[in-house]
């Protein structure tokens, strides 16, 4: 068991494409007693990164095909809950974000909270404070907060990848209905208030040191993940009101 939450098994699940220069600093960075296991879930990357992760005492999974962002993540949970975890901590294989904040979200896994969002946002300004380019700062901070208003969550940040996922969610939410790119991770916030589930936010910091400030969204990848994001607002509205309802909302 984990020396971190008595009785709830926390499974962290990296999820990795074309990550091989800072695996190895992630395996070093990651504190294994918070975790009762740690898989590897490699998205067919062509850069060597499952080889290198086989290196270390994790769980390695290589998918045969890419699955996208949303897909691996979708294996990646089903596996984890499958295999006994009571919690499944997305952790990205780039080190953007330091896995140990969930020693953060302590009392809220004590509470039992179904899905807890790690925030850039929550107390502090990213782009003074961790060097968030500031185009992706206000975009990121335009659009949390519209979501934010327009759906009543009252989350700080929408569009981010450190989440802790419960086995509740896992058992009452479709999301293996979502998207397989990265629209996923904005759809299971808007689910989680959908189905009434008991969610909130910790504060996080991240890193764009490196090649992690070439990654991301190009701007046509980035206008269509917007689209993704207005659709998804839309269906939730029609499917609160009952006037049509998304696979994702049903």
């Amino acid at each position: 068991m984990n020396s971190f939450v008595d009785d709830k098994k926390i499974y962290a699940i990296i999820i990795c494409y074309n990550a091989a220069p800072s695996i190895e600093d992630l395996y070093k960075s990651i504190d294994k007693k918070l975790f009762d296991k740690i898989y590897f879930f490699d998205d067919n990357s062509p850069d060597g990164s499952a080889e290198i992760a086989k290196q270390f005492d994790w769980i390695v999974v290589k998918n045969e095909k890419n699955l996208g962002h949303g897909g691996n993540l979708k294996k990646a949970l089903q596996i984890a809950f499958e295999n006994g975890a009571d919690y499944a901590v997305e952790i990205h294989a780039d080190n953007q974000y330091s896995p140990n904040e969930v020693m953060k979200a302590k009392q809220k896994l004590l509470d039992s909270y179904d899905l807890i969002i790690g925030s850039r946002f929550k107390n502090k300004n990213p782009f003074l404070n961790d060097g968030m380019p500031f185009l992706r700062y206000i975009t990121n901070k335009l659009m949390s907060s519209m979501t934010s208003f327009i759906c009543g969550i009252k989350l700080t940040e929408f569009h981010t990848g450190y989440k802790i996922f419960g086995k509740k969610f896992h058992e009452k939410v479709p999301y293996q209905n979502n998207s397989n790119n990265y629209l996923f991770s904005f759809e299971i916030i808007l689910q989680a208030a959908f189905f009434n589930l008991k969610y909130s936010e910790i504060s996080i910091s991240s890193s764009y040191k490196g090649y992690r400030q070439k990654g991301g969204c190009n701007y046509s990848n980035g206008f269509i993940y917007l689209l993704g994001n207005i659709k998804t607002i839309i269906y939730f509205f029609l499917s609160k009101f009952n006037l049509y309802k998304s696979k994702i909302f049903r």
